[in-house]
């Protein structure tokens, strides 16, 4: 019988390939059952990354709950760790921030990330962060709120248009051009009527920039086999997950805007933006809030354009979806919307105008805006690396590991927030939150390496809904969605759009 089976040395190559190959898949899969980390059985090849059909948000609540929120999963052969215990996420994002500075780099995204704030590391992220967080002091803030406050009034004229004519519709294409408006402004220092001109190219391009999922086939490249997107790279292949030519387009930009600038140094001292104060860093001109080691080393041309380009693609979707699921959520809920009326008025009232104090003074706001950040923080996970093995309460973390932090699942479990999935802006008084962990909320993520643009992101979302409700208020329509329903996609894009109608207050 033995001599009627095909053999020769072909197949058995092919079959030894194919069993090296299968053995290559699998082999870091033990990594988290030798370290007595649980987690969910990867397969071969994707790892878990399958999963994520259902929505990160989804899988990581499931498996939060499931692995009592630390485990382990695989993106393809790589390992990430989960991690939502309160005191761990403590111990990683701050007190162990110089074990965990670092981020992941997705590979092969090109010129226009190498040097922007979620690629570089160690002492150069330290420099140009120091040189970035001058544009979001209050003094920086407050002359920015006049761009923010310019652009807030083309917002609610089109709102109010809207309530003349009676109408249904998609509230994020207002916020999010309300949105592209203050960062061409407070970024670039270019004015920008996105939603009169809609087809302005910095507002064309804006939108490029977020035409990707999960399943993008580029994106399973590079999360499942991050060594093969190093080669396609290398061979010159285009391996970046967002459009080239609306980042060609805005890099140009920023070498226009900076020439301009070079050419009239005197005009350009009066520009408070981003790139003005990048731009002294470059020069290496003394800013009286500036640390002294930026102004030692500077900041070179290349770490300007990506951390431009950065500014964009953070500042854009994020800022305009919260607008929209904050005014969807006062439309479910009008006995909020009241309260915040309520406290507009009287601000305002008190102030004579709505200003930067002015939206400052509004704790009810601001609390639902948290509780829509809450339920829909921008980041669903946000990561670091362990840089040498390490101990974290008993957690022993090796050197390189990947270590997330489930920001969606936090947010949602019940044991910290009854009811999750409701609104509930109270869960964010005074009181509330001196009784709660505060590593519970991290829509910005975490420590000396969270979301250096929070306090211009905060302000925008203030302003849009205060100028909004002093002449309308938001109300359900025919085609509101209920619940939201969520893309699956890196962010909190909307599924099927945010359909409203405002109506005039009378």
């Amino acid at each position: 019988m033995l001599d009627l089976l095909p053999f020769s040395p072909t197949w058995v190559l092919v079959g030894l390939c194919a069993v090296l190959l299968y053995l290559y898949m699998v082999w870091p899969y033990s990594t988290f059952n030798d370290l007595g980390i649980p987690g969910p059985k990867p397969v071969p090849l994707f790892g878990n990354y399958l999963s994520y059909g259902q929505g990160i948000a989804k899988f990581d609540k499931e498996c939060y709950k499931k692995f009592n929120k630390v485990y382990g999963i695989f993106e393809g052969r790589q390992p990430i760790l989960i991690v939502g215990d309160l005191e761990l996420v403590k111990d990683i994002t701050v007190k162990e921030a110089n074990t965990f500075t670092n981020r992941r780099i997705l590979e092969g995204q090109g010129e226009f990330f190498d040097g922007g704030l979620l690629n570089i590391k160690d002492a150069d992220w330290k420099r140009v962060r120091s040189a970035i967080s001058p544009t979001f002091s209050s003094g920086k803030l407050k002359q920015m709120a006049l761009v923010v406050e310019k652009c807030g009034d083309n917002f609610v004229a089109n709102l109010e248009n809207n309530a003349k004519q009676g109408v249904m519709f998609d509230l994020k294409d207002l916020s999010g051009a309300f949105t592209m408006d203050v960062i061409s402004g407070t970024a670039f220092g270019v004015d920008v009527d996105s939603l009169h001109d809609p087809n302005h190219p910095f507002v064309a391009n804006a939108r490029k920039l977020f035409d990707f999922n999960l399943f993008n086939p580029i994106l399973i490249v590079l999360f499942l086999f991050p060594q093969l997107a190093k080669i396609f790279s290398a061979m010159g292949l285009n391996m970046s997950v967002f459009s080239t030519k609306a980042l060609e387009f805005f890099g140009a930009a920023v070498d226009n805007v900076l020439d301009m600038r070079g050419s009239n140094e005197e005009e350009a001292a009066k520009r408070v933006d981003f790139l003005q104060l990048m731009l002294k860093a470059h020069n290496e001109e003394l800013d009286k809030e500036m640390p002294k080691d930026v102004v030692k080393h500077g900041v070179s041309k290349k770490e300007i354009k990506s951390n431009a380009v950065l500014f964009w693609i953070a500042g854009y979707e994020t800022t305009a979806n919260t607008i929209s699921l904050t005014a969807y959520n006062l439309a479910l809920h009008q006995e909020a919307q009241d309260k915040v009326i309520e406290e507009v008025d009287a601000v305002i009232e008190k102030r004579g105008q709505l200003d930067y104090e002015a939206v400052n003074e509004m704790p009810f706001l601001e609390m639902c805006v948290n509780e829509t950040l809450r339920m829909f923080p921008a980041a669903q996970r946000f990561d670091r690396i362990c840089k040498q093995d390490t101990e974290v309460k008993g957690l022993h973390i090796p050197a390189g590991t990947i270590v997330n932090i489930p920001a969606y699942a936090i947010h949602h479990d019940p044991e910290i927030w009854p009811e999750p999935e409701k609104f509930k802006p109270e869960r964010f008084s005074k009181e509330e939150k001196e009784s709660r962990d505060p590593y519970a909320y991290l829509p910005f993520g975490s420590g000396p390496r969270n979301c250096v643009g929070m306090r211009l992101a905060l302000m925008e979302l203030k302003f849009a809904l205060a100028k909004a409700l002093q002449k309308v208020r938001f109300v359900t329509c025919d085609k509101t969605v209920i619940p939201i329903g969520i893309k699956n996609t890196l962010g909190n894009q909307i599924e099927g759009g945010m359909w409203l109608k405002v109506e005039a207050r009378t």
